[in-house]
């Protein structure tokens, strides 16, 4: 799991992250909700949520370049919480990198092709 990513970031930062998990479930509650959310930008759900900038910066903001390839400032809340509702918390395990440590991976995977 990912989870060991977060050590660096200090813990009174991760804990104002807990806003996100009220927005996760609001934002799906009705229609009306959810244009709401998709009408203000993930930056502003942040700053409104209370979330430290420095979890902003080395977490959410990265996720959502990656993930989107835009930063918060461009992106709708809606499609940042869906983004992070389906990395963080449905498929997180589908993300974590696995590297071949033995044998290399043109041994596994090239030479018995040659």
């Amino acid at each position: 799991a990912t989870f060991q990513l977060f050590e660096r970031i200090p813990v009174p930062d991760r804990v104002t992250v807990l806003g996100l998990l009220y927005a996760t479930i609001d934002f799906t509650r009705d229609e009306e909700a959810f244009r709401a959310y998709d009408r203000m930008t993930a930056h502003e759900l942040f700053l409104r949520m209370g979330i430290s900038e420095r979890f902003v910066r080395d977490f959410l903001k990265p996720t959502l370049l990656i993930g989107l390839f835009k930063p918060p400032e461009e992106l709708s809340a809606a499609v940042a919480m869906e983004l992070l509702y389906f990395y963080a918390l449905a498929h997180q395990t589908s993300f974590d990198v696995r590297w071949i440590r033995y044998p290399s991976i043109s041994e596994l995977l090239i030479a018995p092709l040659a």
